[in-house]
């Protein structure tokens, strides 16, 4: 279900969800951010601007899971886009902002920026994630599963990037398909993964 009404506790335990993520020996996002409140604040910026442009789905009014997704060129516009502005520079320097933008320039090109040159539809998923007091308990299948059945019904594939190989696992046990492994360097590295429609019958 697309999300109507933004519960704040629910940004939150989105935004605490991956900021105190358990990445074992793999950096993950801590190799951009400062720390693990930075992290936090960034995606709790990330999660309202998906909420403005219309982007946020629930697994139900509960709110077990989130997933952000839209199609290729979808846009939001300005104004929908500032709370996530906003939460960029409230999580990381000016300096580590221009870095991090010359680092992600000259890396290689992603799946979307394949399709988008040639010029063919997809739905991009940017953010997934299943409040903590939920996990275990299968909503992560019921979570992708949403952006699987647009997939399907568009007949398009369903992209995503994550940044370890634990979460490229999961993505792999629910049926996507590792696509290529993008190296930042320092920066960690981004594992790109496809889910293809399923055939009409």
């Amino acid at each position: 279900m697309k999300v109507k009404t933004l519960d704040e506790r629910a940004v939150y335990d989105i935004g605490h969800a991956f900021g105190y993520y358990d990445y074992g020996d793999e950096r993950g996002m801590n190799m951009i951010f400062s720390s693990q409140e930075a992290i936090s604040i960034y995606i709790q910026g990330y999660v309202r601007w998906a909420f403005r442009g219309g982007f946020l789905h629930a697994t139900s009014e509960r709110g077990e899971g989130y997933i952000a997704y839209k199609q290729a060129g979808q846009k939001s516009g300005i104004r929908a886009a500032m709370p996530l502005l906003k939460a960029v520079f409230q999580s990381m320097t000016l300096k580590e902002v221009i870095n991090f933008i010359r680092v992600m320039s000259r890396a290689e090109k992603s799946p979307a920026d394949k399709l988008d040159k040639e010029k063919k539809p997809y739905i991009f998923v940017g953010m997934v994630c299943v409040r903590e007091q939920y996990q275990g308990q299968g909503y992560m299948r019921k979570v992708m599963d949403m952006a699987f059945e647009e997939g399907n019904r568009l007949q398009v594939p369903v992209i995503l990037d994550t940044d370890a190989k634990t979460k490229c696992d999961k993505y792999m046990h629910l049926g996507m398909e590792l696509a290529g492994i993008r190296d930042f360097g320092e920066y960690g590295k981004l594992y790109d993964l496809i889910k293809y429609p399923d055939k009409k019958n």
